[in-house]
């Protein structure tokens, strides 16, 4: 059971990075060790359509996520998506929960998305500022990996979850301030989008 819970978040959290990276992942463990997965959205989330959306959504986002500016408009619709991709996530590996305990697992894999999603989105907006966006497509790719590995070893290693969430809140916690300008900008330049001068 704690296992499981720990790999639900752990799961949750790399998909933060690139949530169809870490649900293609999950759907090709599901096929690997099927008895791994007795939660309610596995289901669902080993279905061919969610397969085929998780396909369509991580090719997508491997273009657009490194396209400056772009990336930061994908990073934004993913604000609602990647936590309800990490939801269903949580809810995919403990079997028959109290209703109580879905409520709950399914928050905790909303939240450690989140964490992640909002570190991501910091760090897209100071690494555009400070490389004009030169250094997009690397910081892409890393993201890429970085969430299939650690989607990998918190399901091969549940415990490495602790370490894990524990990071991502104690690094939220320092760069609280950083993260809220970081968001503030970019909604603030969504809002008024700059114009161009007149010669």
């Amino acid at each position: 059971m704690i296992n499981g819970v720990l790999i639900g978040l752990g799961l949750s959290a790399a998909a933060g990075l690139n949530a169809w990276a870490v649900l293609l992942l999950f759907q090709a463990l599901e096929l690997v060790v099927p008895q791994e997965f007795g939660g309610l959205s596995v289901a669902l989330l080993s279905s061919r359509a969610v397969l085929t959306v998780a396909l369509v959504l991580f090719l997508a986002e491997f273009i657009a996520d490194k396209i400056p500016i772009v990336d930061h408009l994908w990073n934004l619709a993913q604000t609602v998506l990647r936590p309800a991709v990490g939801a269903l996530l949580a809810l995919s590996v403990v079997p028959d929960p109290s209703p109580a305990a879905r409520v709950g697992l399914a928050a905790g894999g909303a939240a450690a998305t989140l964490l992640t999603h909002l570190v991501k989105t910091t760090t897209r907006l100071t690494s555009t500022a400070a490389t004009r966006g030169i250094a997009q497509v690397a910081l892409s790719l890393t993201e890429d990996l970085v969430a299939v590995t650690l989607g990998a070893l918190v399901f091969f290693v549940p415990w490495f979850s602790w370490i894990l969430l524990g990071g991502l809140v104690l690094l939220l916690a320092a760069e609280r301030r950083r993260v809220a300008h970081g968001l503030a900008v970019m909604f603030f330049r969504l809002k008024h989008p700059r114009r161009a001068r007149p010669a």
